[in-house]
């Protein structure tokens, strides 16, 4: 029988850190986690392949990606277009995200320390300067990071992966609503201060009613201004019969 030889671990040839497509792939999650999309925004190949200054292959690899995500959906001539989430759809994410994300907060509170509550208070002041200048973009991108932040803590790569995967989805619908609320005063970072104040106290089920509440404002918000456009289209066909 032959010998089988073994691999000579010298032979093998390091790997690129990071592969082009890989790197359009993450900055345009990350654009459409913050908003920078708008629902229904169609999004042609050829366009971000100019803005990335890159070759329609790695656009066209990441769009994909995120087809299957359901961060995206086909639209024609190889473009893609941001999804316009109905009401009923907005529910059903409503109950996911309180569900996943207030078990991931109420992990992160036991082993939260005062360093790691100290660093999350950072992100909140960055977050009420942004809202009291009324600096959408940088209010959402801080919102985005004060979660994340906590829901790593939680020391859960699963939960944190369907939370992920949840903003992805979100994310355009998050700036909206951030547009048509006055954050100012102290509102828009209400209830991060209220969690602030739970974690200090390890208080999980404080922490996570904290989170709910912070979900369910934005998803009132949301669909309220759902409905109400909904009722516009409404009344305008009715003007039009």
């Amino acid at each position: 029988m032959t010998k089988t030889s073994t691999l000579d671990i010298a032979d093998i040839q390091p790997m690129e850190r990071e592969t082009l497509q890989a790197r359009v792939y993450r900055e345009l999650r990350q654009l459409l986690m913050v908003g920078r999309f708008r629902p229904g925004q169609v999004l042609k190949i050829r366009d971000l392949a100019e803005v990335f200054a890159t070759s329609m292959q790695p656009i066209r690899e990441s769009i994909r990606q995120l087809i299957a995500e359901r961060a995206l959906e086909a639209a024609a001539n190889s473009s893609a277009r941001v999804p316009n989430l109905n009401v009923a759809q907005l529910e059903d994410l409503r109950l996911v995200r309180l569900a996943v994300e207030g078990l991931a907060a109420e992990r992160a509170t036991l082993v939260a320390t005062p360093a790691d509550v100290k660093d999350l208070m950072s992100v909140v002041d960055a977050e009420l300067e942004a809202d009291q200048r009324q600096l959408v973009e940088a209010s959402v991108s801080r919102n985005l990071e004060f979660h994340f932040r906590l829901y790593r803590l939680s020391g859960s790569q699963e939960l944190l992966s369907i939370i992920e995967g949840l903003w992805l989805r979100l994310g355009p619908v998050i700036r909206e609503a951030a547009e048509n609320f006055d954050a100012r005063e102290g509102k828009g970072a209400a209830h991060h201060s209220a969690m602030l104040a739970a974690l200090r106290r390890n208080d999980a089920a404080k922490v996570r009613q904290s989170v709910e509440r912070d979900i369910n404002h934005f998803f009132d918000l949301a669909v309220r201004r759902l409905e109400q456009a909904e009722a516009t289209k409404r009344s305008a066909r009715r003007r039009a019969a």
